[in-house]
């Protein structure tokens, strides 16, 4: 059994659960069980009969399974309460299934083969076939249930013809009060459409109430009631509302029939009549609720062919007007094509000129003039080529409108220059086209249409020069150079001749950006690049390539010696005095030179190599010419190795503490450690600090190293006062960068924290040199860091130039005099002067004096005499790592001592 089909088939859009319909067939048995004839076998309106029917005409096939199963479990379960003792189930679960699959689908069945397609509810006459499909297929469902009734000896007092009709009844009323709802609803019901009047339908219902109240009264009065009620209903309500309505009031009247007809003493014949003028008044309800539906589709259809009818007719009536409106243009259109050609001509904004065969001018409009300062009349009769085409481009101009005039091609383009009568000079756009006669015998004309793109092309070329040279200076960008210099390098490579590329920048730039601004840099800057022109060859380019640095492109020299002379040259020129308001300004520039193919045959390789050559001059001492070679590639991967492997001892531990004694000269006990840096390589074995702070420095790693070694110098802190049974400082040497980090105290708060370590047994060695470049800031970090009770160490005392001023303002707990002034002792007098010097001044400051770098009994004896407080060097003790601290402490409470000529060494472990 398929869906409904045709325009107005009811198909829904997804499958209709089957559980859904099982449970709804279940639901409505057991209402309709309800709903019993006297005796207690019979519904007077089986319900599921019209869910069954509504759900195969909008679902089809998809409903079958949902149906088959609700038929089974309602017929299981209403079976328990029908059958008397000792019959048996299994026959009147057949006969109950069977009848109710029975009407429904053959009331389908009918209903399509006589309905052609019509909607049972919109169309009157599809609702009279719907009536009589439901009819007819109640009556043949009844015959053999009734037959099963009276095999089954389940009749009772009833005639054969009261069961009959009982059995019609209630299947064609459950067809009629259901089908109908369902269908009007489908496929998406809307409470929207059936409450579209609210308040009649509130007055409705009480109707509906009164009427219910006043049939436990008088049931046939209150049934002739419900008809104008329905008629009501149908009437007023949409065609959801009024199915609803009509159905709602046949179930009330039915439930008061069945439950007051007993109380009135009805009889079954009495209870038959009632309901079928229920049934006729159900019918007649739904019909004319179809009627008034079809009615308005055949209103709405006959609106709508006259409202088409009407739009055929408006739209033949303008087609007529068109037609002679374009009649009376057309005959106008022609005394109008000359006039609005001569004003198109004359008012627009682009030159248009009209020449002969003989390229003489015929036509010249009011752009022209203004473009060109010639009249209209002095324009006319002149040759186009030979008045205004520059003689380099008057034979492409004349073959371009003598292709146009001869040839098939109907219209150019070319791109020319075009002089004024004032000699102004105009980049020209020509848009050469053929103008043809109206007469055959007519010589055919040209018309061109120009376009002055003098600007365009002056924009482009400064776009151009913007991309390829270098706003500043005026030499060449990146971009050009980096063309320039590929094309260099393949001439060199195809005519086997050598090219050469310096890379040069002005030694200290910042520095005379940060005192005399940016603006006399980048003066700076265009004199550099005037001097360098001036310095190389016509063919030579020279680029900036960011900032202060340059590079310059010398193609075609003659090997080591040209380039040599010709950087000699820069250098020289660079190195003049630069005049400025306030005098005159030396600058010194570092240059690097490479050389193709000998060096490299790609740019980026060469670019690199003169990088690492002016790098290499740099570290020369500046203002020098230094060559690329080899053994600078090498020592540039040897330092991206010792890079990489810098990381991984960071990340896999191979970092070391090393910790050198500081010895009280006095007693000659251990008062403090200094904490040193190695690294445990593990091929290269046990390298200092020289071997790889500078590649640290050079690679951002200085900053995370010297944190770790504050951290697991406090955390090793702690465990040296547990070993020496006795207060123990321990020093770390802080880095310029790490005393230079704006946040160093609160990275040093945070270790301490971390760690517990008692921070007055923190030392931090500071190098004289860090705090003359920046006294005030300097001053602000001492006291923040003696805030957080660190004791401060002068590192290097005696080095720098200011030390009595260092002395005096700073807050220093300990001064510690430079190893290098410890060399010459005790033999130079001068220097021995100059320590006993500092020593003593340290002394009146009331600042603890140590000396580093303590070699030889000597100069023991000369600090221990001019009254050194503390020392530390291999007189005493080598560094010695932090794994044997406990041994070297086990030994001093052993007895052992640092001074009196006992050197103290202990084996180092693990010393590859």
């Amino acid at each position: 059994m398929e869906a409904m089909p045709g325009k107005r088939r009811l198909v829904a859009r997804g499958a209709i659960p089957t559980l859904l319909i099982a449970v709804s067939y279940l639901l409505l048995s057991l209402w309709s069980r309800r709903l019993l004839f006297p005796g207690g076998l019979l519904s007077a309106a089986w319900l599921p009969n019209g869910l069954t029917l509504a759900a195969l005409m909008v679902a089809g096939r998809r409903a079958w399974p949902g149906i088959i199963i609700g038929i089974l479990v309602s017929a299981i379960v209403l079976s328990w309460k029908l059958l008397p003792p000792g019959v048996g189930e299994l026959k009147l679960i057949f006969g109950l299934s069977f009848t109710d699959l029975i009407e429904p689908f053959l009331a389908v069945w009918i209903y399509r083969r006589t309905a052609h397609d019509r909607h049972p509810l919109k169309d009157y006459s599809g609702f009279l076939w719907f009536l009589g499909a439901m009819t007819l297929s109640c009556f043949i469902g009844t015959l053999p249930l009734t037959l099963l009734i009276d095999y089954l000896h389940l009749r009772g007092n009833l005639g054969p013809i009261q069961t009959i009709l009982m059995l019609w009844l209630s299947g064609f009323l459950g067809m009629l009060l259901i089908a109908p709802l369902i269908i009007a609803h489908w496929p998406r019901p809307r409470l929207s459409s059936l409450m579209r009047r609210p308040l009649e339908w509130m007055a409705w219902l009480g109707g509906l109430i009164f009427i219910a109240t006043l049939a436990r009264y008088s049931q046939f009065e209150a049934i002739y009631l419900m008809l104008p009620l329905m008629a009501w209903a149908a009437t007023r309500f949409s065609l959801s509302g009024s199915m609803l309505a009509i159905g709602l009031a046949a179930l009330v009247t039915i439930a008061e029939i069945l439950i007051h007809g007993a109380e009135l003493q009805l009889s079954v014949n009495d209870i038959l009549l009632e309901e079928t003028l229920v049934l006729v008044m159900v019918g007649t309800s739904c019909y004319i609720r179809s009627l008034l539906e079809d009615r308005r589709q055949v209103a709405t259809s006959l609106e709508h062919t006259v409202e088409e009818r009407t739009r055929e007719l408006q739209l033949m009536n303008f087609e007529l007007r068109d037609e002679i409106f374009v009649r009376q243009q057309a005959e106008k259109s022609f005394r109008r094509s000359s006039r609005h050609y001569r004003a198109l001509v004359e008012t627009a904004s682009n030159p248009i000129i009209v020449v002969d065969d003989q390229c003489v001018i015929r036509q010249w409009n009011g752009a022209a003039e203004s473009l060109f300062g010639y009249s209209r009349d002095d324009a006319r009769g002149l040759n186009l080529i030979d008045a205004f085409t520059p003689k380099p481009h008057q034979d492409e101009m004349a073959w371009k409108i003598t292709k146009v005039l001869t040839s098939g091609v109907l219209k150019e383009s070319i791109e020319t220059e075009a002089y004024g009568f004032d000699g102004s000079r105009h980049i020209m756009l020509w848009n050469i086209n053929r103008l043809h006669g109206e007469e055959e015998d007519e010589s055919p004309q040209i018309i061109l249409i120009g376009q002055d793109i003098t600007e365009i092309r002056e924009t482009q070329d400064k776009l151009h020069y913007l991309a390829h040279y270098d706003a500043l200076t005026g030499t060449a960008n990146r971009r050009l150079f980096d063309d320039r210099c590929r094309q260099a390098i393949e001439g060199a490579l195809r005519y086997g001749h050598q090219t050469a590329l310096i890379s040069l920048d002005v030694d200290h730039f910042k520095r005379i950006n940060d005192t005399l601004g940016h603006d006399a840099g980048d003066e700076l800057l265009k004199e550099i690049a005037q001097r360098l022109r001036d310095s190389v060859r016509r063919e030579d380019t020279i680029a900036r390539l960011g900032g202060d640095e340059f590079a310059v492109l010398l193609n075609k020299v003659t090997g080591i010696e040209g380039c040599e002379r010709a950087a000699r040259n820069i250098l020289d020129a660079i190195t003049q005095p630069v005049r400025i308001p306030s005098g005159e300004l030396v600058i010194t520039s570092s240059i690097g030179i490479t050389l193709a193919p000998e060096d490299g045959t790609e740019y980026e390789e060469l670019l690199k190599n003169a990088d690492m050559a002016m790098y290499r001059a740099k570290k020369a001492g500046r203002n020098n010419i230094q060559f690329f070679s080899r053994e600078m590639n090498d020592e540039m991967q040897r330092q991206m190795t010792l890079e990489q492997e810098l990381r991984h001892a960071i990340q896999n531990n191979e970092l070391d503490l090393y910790y050198q004694p500081v010895v009280d000269l006095q007693t000659g006990d251990v008062v403090a450690m200094e904490a040193l840096l190695r690294w445990r390589h593990p091929e290269k074995g046990l390298l200092s600090p020289e071997q790889f702070l500078n590649t640290a420095e050079q690679t951002g790693l200085l900053l995370q190293l010297g944190e770790w070694v504050c951290y697991n110098a406090c955390l090793q802190a702690r465990a040296i006062q547990t070993m020496s049974h006795q207060p123990i400082q321990v020093s770390i040497n802080i880095s310029p960068r790490q005393y230079n980090h704006p946040q160093l105290a609160q990275v040093l708060e945070k270790v301490i924290q971390e760690t517990n370590v008692i921070p007055h047994l923190l030392c931090i060695e500071i190098d004289e040199h860090l705090l003359t470049e920046r006294p005030e800031e300097s001053l602000a970090i001492l006291l923040r860091l003696r805030e957080l009770g660190i004791q401060l160490v002068l590192d290097r005392f005696g080095s720098g130039l200011s030390s009595l001023r260092l002395l005096r303002e700073f807050p220093f707990n300990q001064v510690k005099i430079d190893r290098e002034l410890l060399q010459g002792l005790p033999e130079d007098a001068n220097t021995a002067a100059i320590v006993h010097t500092l020593i003593n001044l340290g002394r009146q400051l009331s600042l603890t004096v140590a000396a580093a770098g303590v070699e030889s009994q000597e100069q023991e004896r000369f600090l221990r005499t001019a009254g050194c407080h503390l020392a530390q060097g291999h007189r005493f003790c080598e560094a010695i790592p932090s794994n044997e601290l406990g041994d070297i402490f086990h030994r001093i409470r052993g007895g052992k001592r640092l001074l009196h000529g006992n050197q103290f060494n202990l084996p180092l472990v693990d010393n590859r």
